[in-house]
């Protein structure tokens, strides 16, 4: 497989995250609308992605310069604090104290430009220190933006009120025609993404896949995109030599995932419960919501066994049985991994 960096533009806001689960649901509806997507059509493929993954998305990820080098962001990883050792010039349990409730709101990790994570309190950042640094590359008039909205780390949340009109009476009402309130994120003005995806080059190439992106951003993402929310454009696509899992001794998820059975020594996670729902024409078929699934959410560690070191880019396995409207239905549960070593 072929791993590339797709780099996204927010052009609204979202009422969905990017995650990669999402997305790749949302791709195979492009692939299914346009059989030009895929070389074979999306019945050939989705019946073998258990074993076969045609493509592995991650979720979408900040990417930025600062002081003339460039990082990615993502989700700190799952550990828990001991493992990560004490920040340089802490030389008391009572500093330790002071500082603990400051280091557990750094929940971002810096990731240098050659996807090699060094996982230390010096590249962990809050949310905050994280807009600083984003905002550092923009233009005035961006800044001053983000000043006026007031934005102070890489998103902010607003509420988006939501009615329904009784035709009879020509207003508002009770029960189903009850206002409501909907919480919709906004990116920093000027920020973009990077979103990471592995592609097997038999099934579709990198052109294939940005054109079911570019019509995803152009007919929005997520909830409510009828309504203008989940716009979003493509800039530059880069290929990417994706480290080995074997260059470290433990593994960082860029999506949620399902990792297999027995496979790792140990695993860190927060659980991430998809409660997923159909689009398009399924949705008027009567059961448009899928059975719950629960996974293990951005930034889980997994410690490889010594003799089954994964030799893909991607760990994790296809999700099926989630639907009772479609059977055939195939929720990703692969993840992109980046190794790193844990502090001694």
């Amino acid at each position: 497989m072929r791993t590339y960096a797709i780099t996204i533009k927010p052009e609204s806001s979202f009422g969905t995250p990017l995650k990669g689960d999402t997305i790749f649901g949302q791709f195979c509806w492009q692939a299914a609308e346009d059989p030009e997507i895929l070389n074979g059509g999306l019945d050939r493929w989705i019946k073998v992605y258990h074993e076969r993954p045609f493509a592995v998305f991650s979720s979408a990820w900040p990417r930025f310069e600062y002081e003339n080098k460039w990082f990615y962001a993502v989700r700190r990883p799952e550990l828990p604090p001991f493992m990560l050792g004490d920040p340089e010039g802490i030389t008391s349990c009572e500093e330790r104290l002071a500082r603990r409730k400051e280091n557990k709101a750094k929940r971002w990790l810096l990731v240098s430009d050659d996807l090699n994570p060094q996982l230390s309190w010096d590249n962990l950042v809050n949310g905050k220190e994280l807009g600083r640094r984003v905002a550092a590359s923009f233009s005035k008039e961006e800044r001053g933006l983000n000043s006026s909205l007031g934005i102070h780390g890489i998103v902010i949340q607003a509420e988006q009120q939501h009615n329904t009109i009784n035709r009879l009476t020509m207003t508002t009402g009770k029960g189903m025609f009850a206002p409501y309130v909907m919480n919709n994120t906004w990116h920093l003005p000027g920020m973009e993404l990077v979103l990471f995806v592995a592609i097997d080059e038999e099934v579709c190439t990198i052109e294939q896949v940005e054109k079911g992106l570019e019509r995803m951003g152009e007919w929005g993402f997520g909830r409510d995109a009828s309504t203008g929310l989940g716009r979003f454009s493509l800039g530059e696509t880069d290929e990417i030599n994706w480290p080995r899992p074997a260059d470290g001794t433990a593994l960082l998820s860029l999506s949620p995932c399902v990792p297999e059975p027995g496979r790792f020594q140990e695993m860190f996670f927060a659980p991430f419960t998809r409660f997923g729902r159909h689009g398009a024409q399924l949705l008027h078929k009567g059961k448009p919501f899928k059975n719950p699934m629960v996974m293990a959410d951005e930034g889980a560690v997994f410690l490889p066994k010594p003799d089954d070191i994964p030799e893909t880019p991607y760990i994790g396995q296809a999700v099926t049985g989630i639907s009772k409207a479609m059977p055939e239905a195939v929720a990703q549960g692969y993840s992109l991994v980046l190794p790193f070593n844990i502090p001694s």
